[in-house]
């Protein structure tokens, strides 16, 4: 408890320091370079004795990242006298409350539509849990799209936040949606920018995507950049929640192939019809997807056993019968 209480102190002088004194400085480089060295450093030892295999600390990386992410950028990018400390510090709070505005034309999914969507992603998410916990997970198509899968539906955790914020708030506000169907992508592009894990993409949109477009004027080195980042993300999640350097370079190559691959659908705009643009997609995302999922699979068991999802004991969740054989 302690300790948590020191990195949060640790961190809010962080931003005292960004906004109050390194803002200040008029030389972009040296504010970059400040604000780089106080972000690395805060997440180092944030991040530096993080329960080994616990999905918690893949939550605790991740957030020290996407706030040195938005830090940085802020304070290298934006010195403009209108960003208040008020909206400075509420950038970094969005990513912990992804709290949004709802406008009355907006067409939303209704209340009951999302509260049925998430017991049905209930029920897929439990069902492969106890299913995988009783297998020998290996790297195989069939047990990597069993993970996959699982990815996918436990967004049913958010969802459940987001109809709280929307009863709450008698439909007045709703929160950023972790998905958006992306078994629905048609592209890379649209899997990465649109559908999948929507509050990582906003912030590495206007963190690393929108600045380094507006420097270099280029979107595709833009976007590109923006898949190193993530990649480099990924790879201390590997070392520092795994312990696994040997998964840290192909999990690198899974974000560079996926960013040159957007590039090149951007700039050879060839256009097929829908169903074989979904086909060609998701072939691409399963072939590629060990490259990231081999520090869970390698695991397998050990990382099931220690997450396992929300709700999985209630008794009044419905158990869907697990198959008496394992993928293959």
């Amino acid at each position: 408890m302690a300790s948590f209480l020191f990195f949060l102190f640790s961190w809010f002088l962080c931003i005292l320091a960004c906004y109050f004194v390194l803002r200040s400085i008029s030389i972009k480089l040296v504010r970059f370079i400040f604000a780089f060295f106080s972000c690395t450093l805060l997440t180092y030892f944030t991040t530096q004795n993080v329960p080994q295999f616990h999905a918690a600390s893949i939550f605790i990386v991740s957030l020290c990242w996407l706030m040195s992410m938005h830090l940085i950028a802020m304070t290298t990018f934006s010195r403009k006298p209108l960003l208040t400390f008020q909206s400075f510090s509420l950038k970094i709070l969005w990513i912990f409350f992804p709290i949004l505005p709802k406008k009355p034309a907006e067409n939303r999914d209704s209340l009951i539509y999302c509260i049925m969507l998430m017991f049905i992603k209930i029920f897929i998410n439990h069902w492969i849990y106890r299913w995988s916990i009783q297998c020998d997970m290996g790297l195989t198509l069939s047990k990597i799209f069993m993970l996959y899968l699982s990815i996918m539906t436990i967004s049913y955790i958010f969802d459940a936040q987001m109809i709280i914020v929307r009863i709450a708030t008698q439909d007045k506000y709703t929160l950023e949606s972790y998905t958006d169907s992306p078994i629905l992508s048609l592209s890379l592009g649209e899997f990465w920018g649109q559908r999948y894990n929507r509050i990582v993409h906003k912030v590495l949109r206007e963190a690393i995507f929108e600045p380094i477009r507006s420097e270099l004027s280029s979107s595709n080195i833009a976007g590109f950049m923006t898949f190193i980042v993530s990649g480099l993300l990924h790879v201390h999640v590997c070392i520092a929640v795994f312990q696994n350097t040997s998964s840290a370079f192909p999990t690198f190559m899974f974000f560079i192939i996926h960013g040159i691959g957007c590039c090149l659908e951007k700039i050879m705009k060839i256009k097929f019809p829908k169903f074989i643009r979904w086909i060609i997609t998701h072939i691409f995302i399963l072939i590629t997807s060990p490259l990231m999922f081999q520090p869970f699979i390698e695991k397998g068991s050990p990382f099931l056993m220690l997450n396992p999802p929300l709700f999985i004991d209630v008794e009044w969740t419905p158990k869907l019968p697990v198959p008496n054989f394992c993928p293959q």
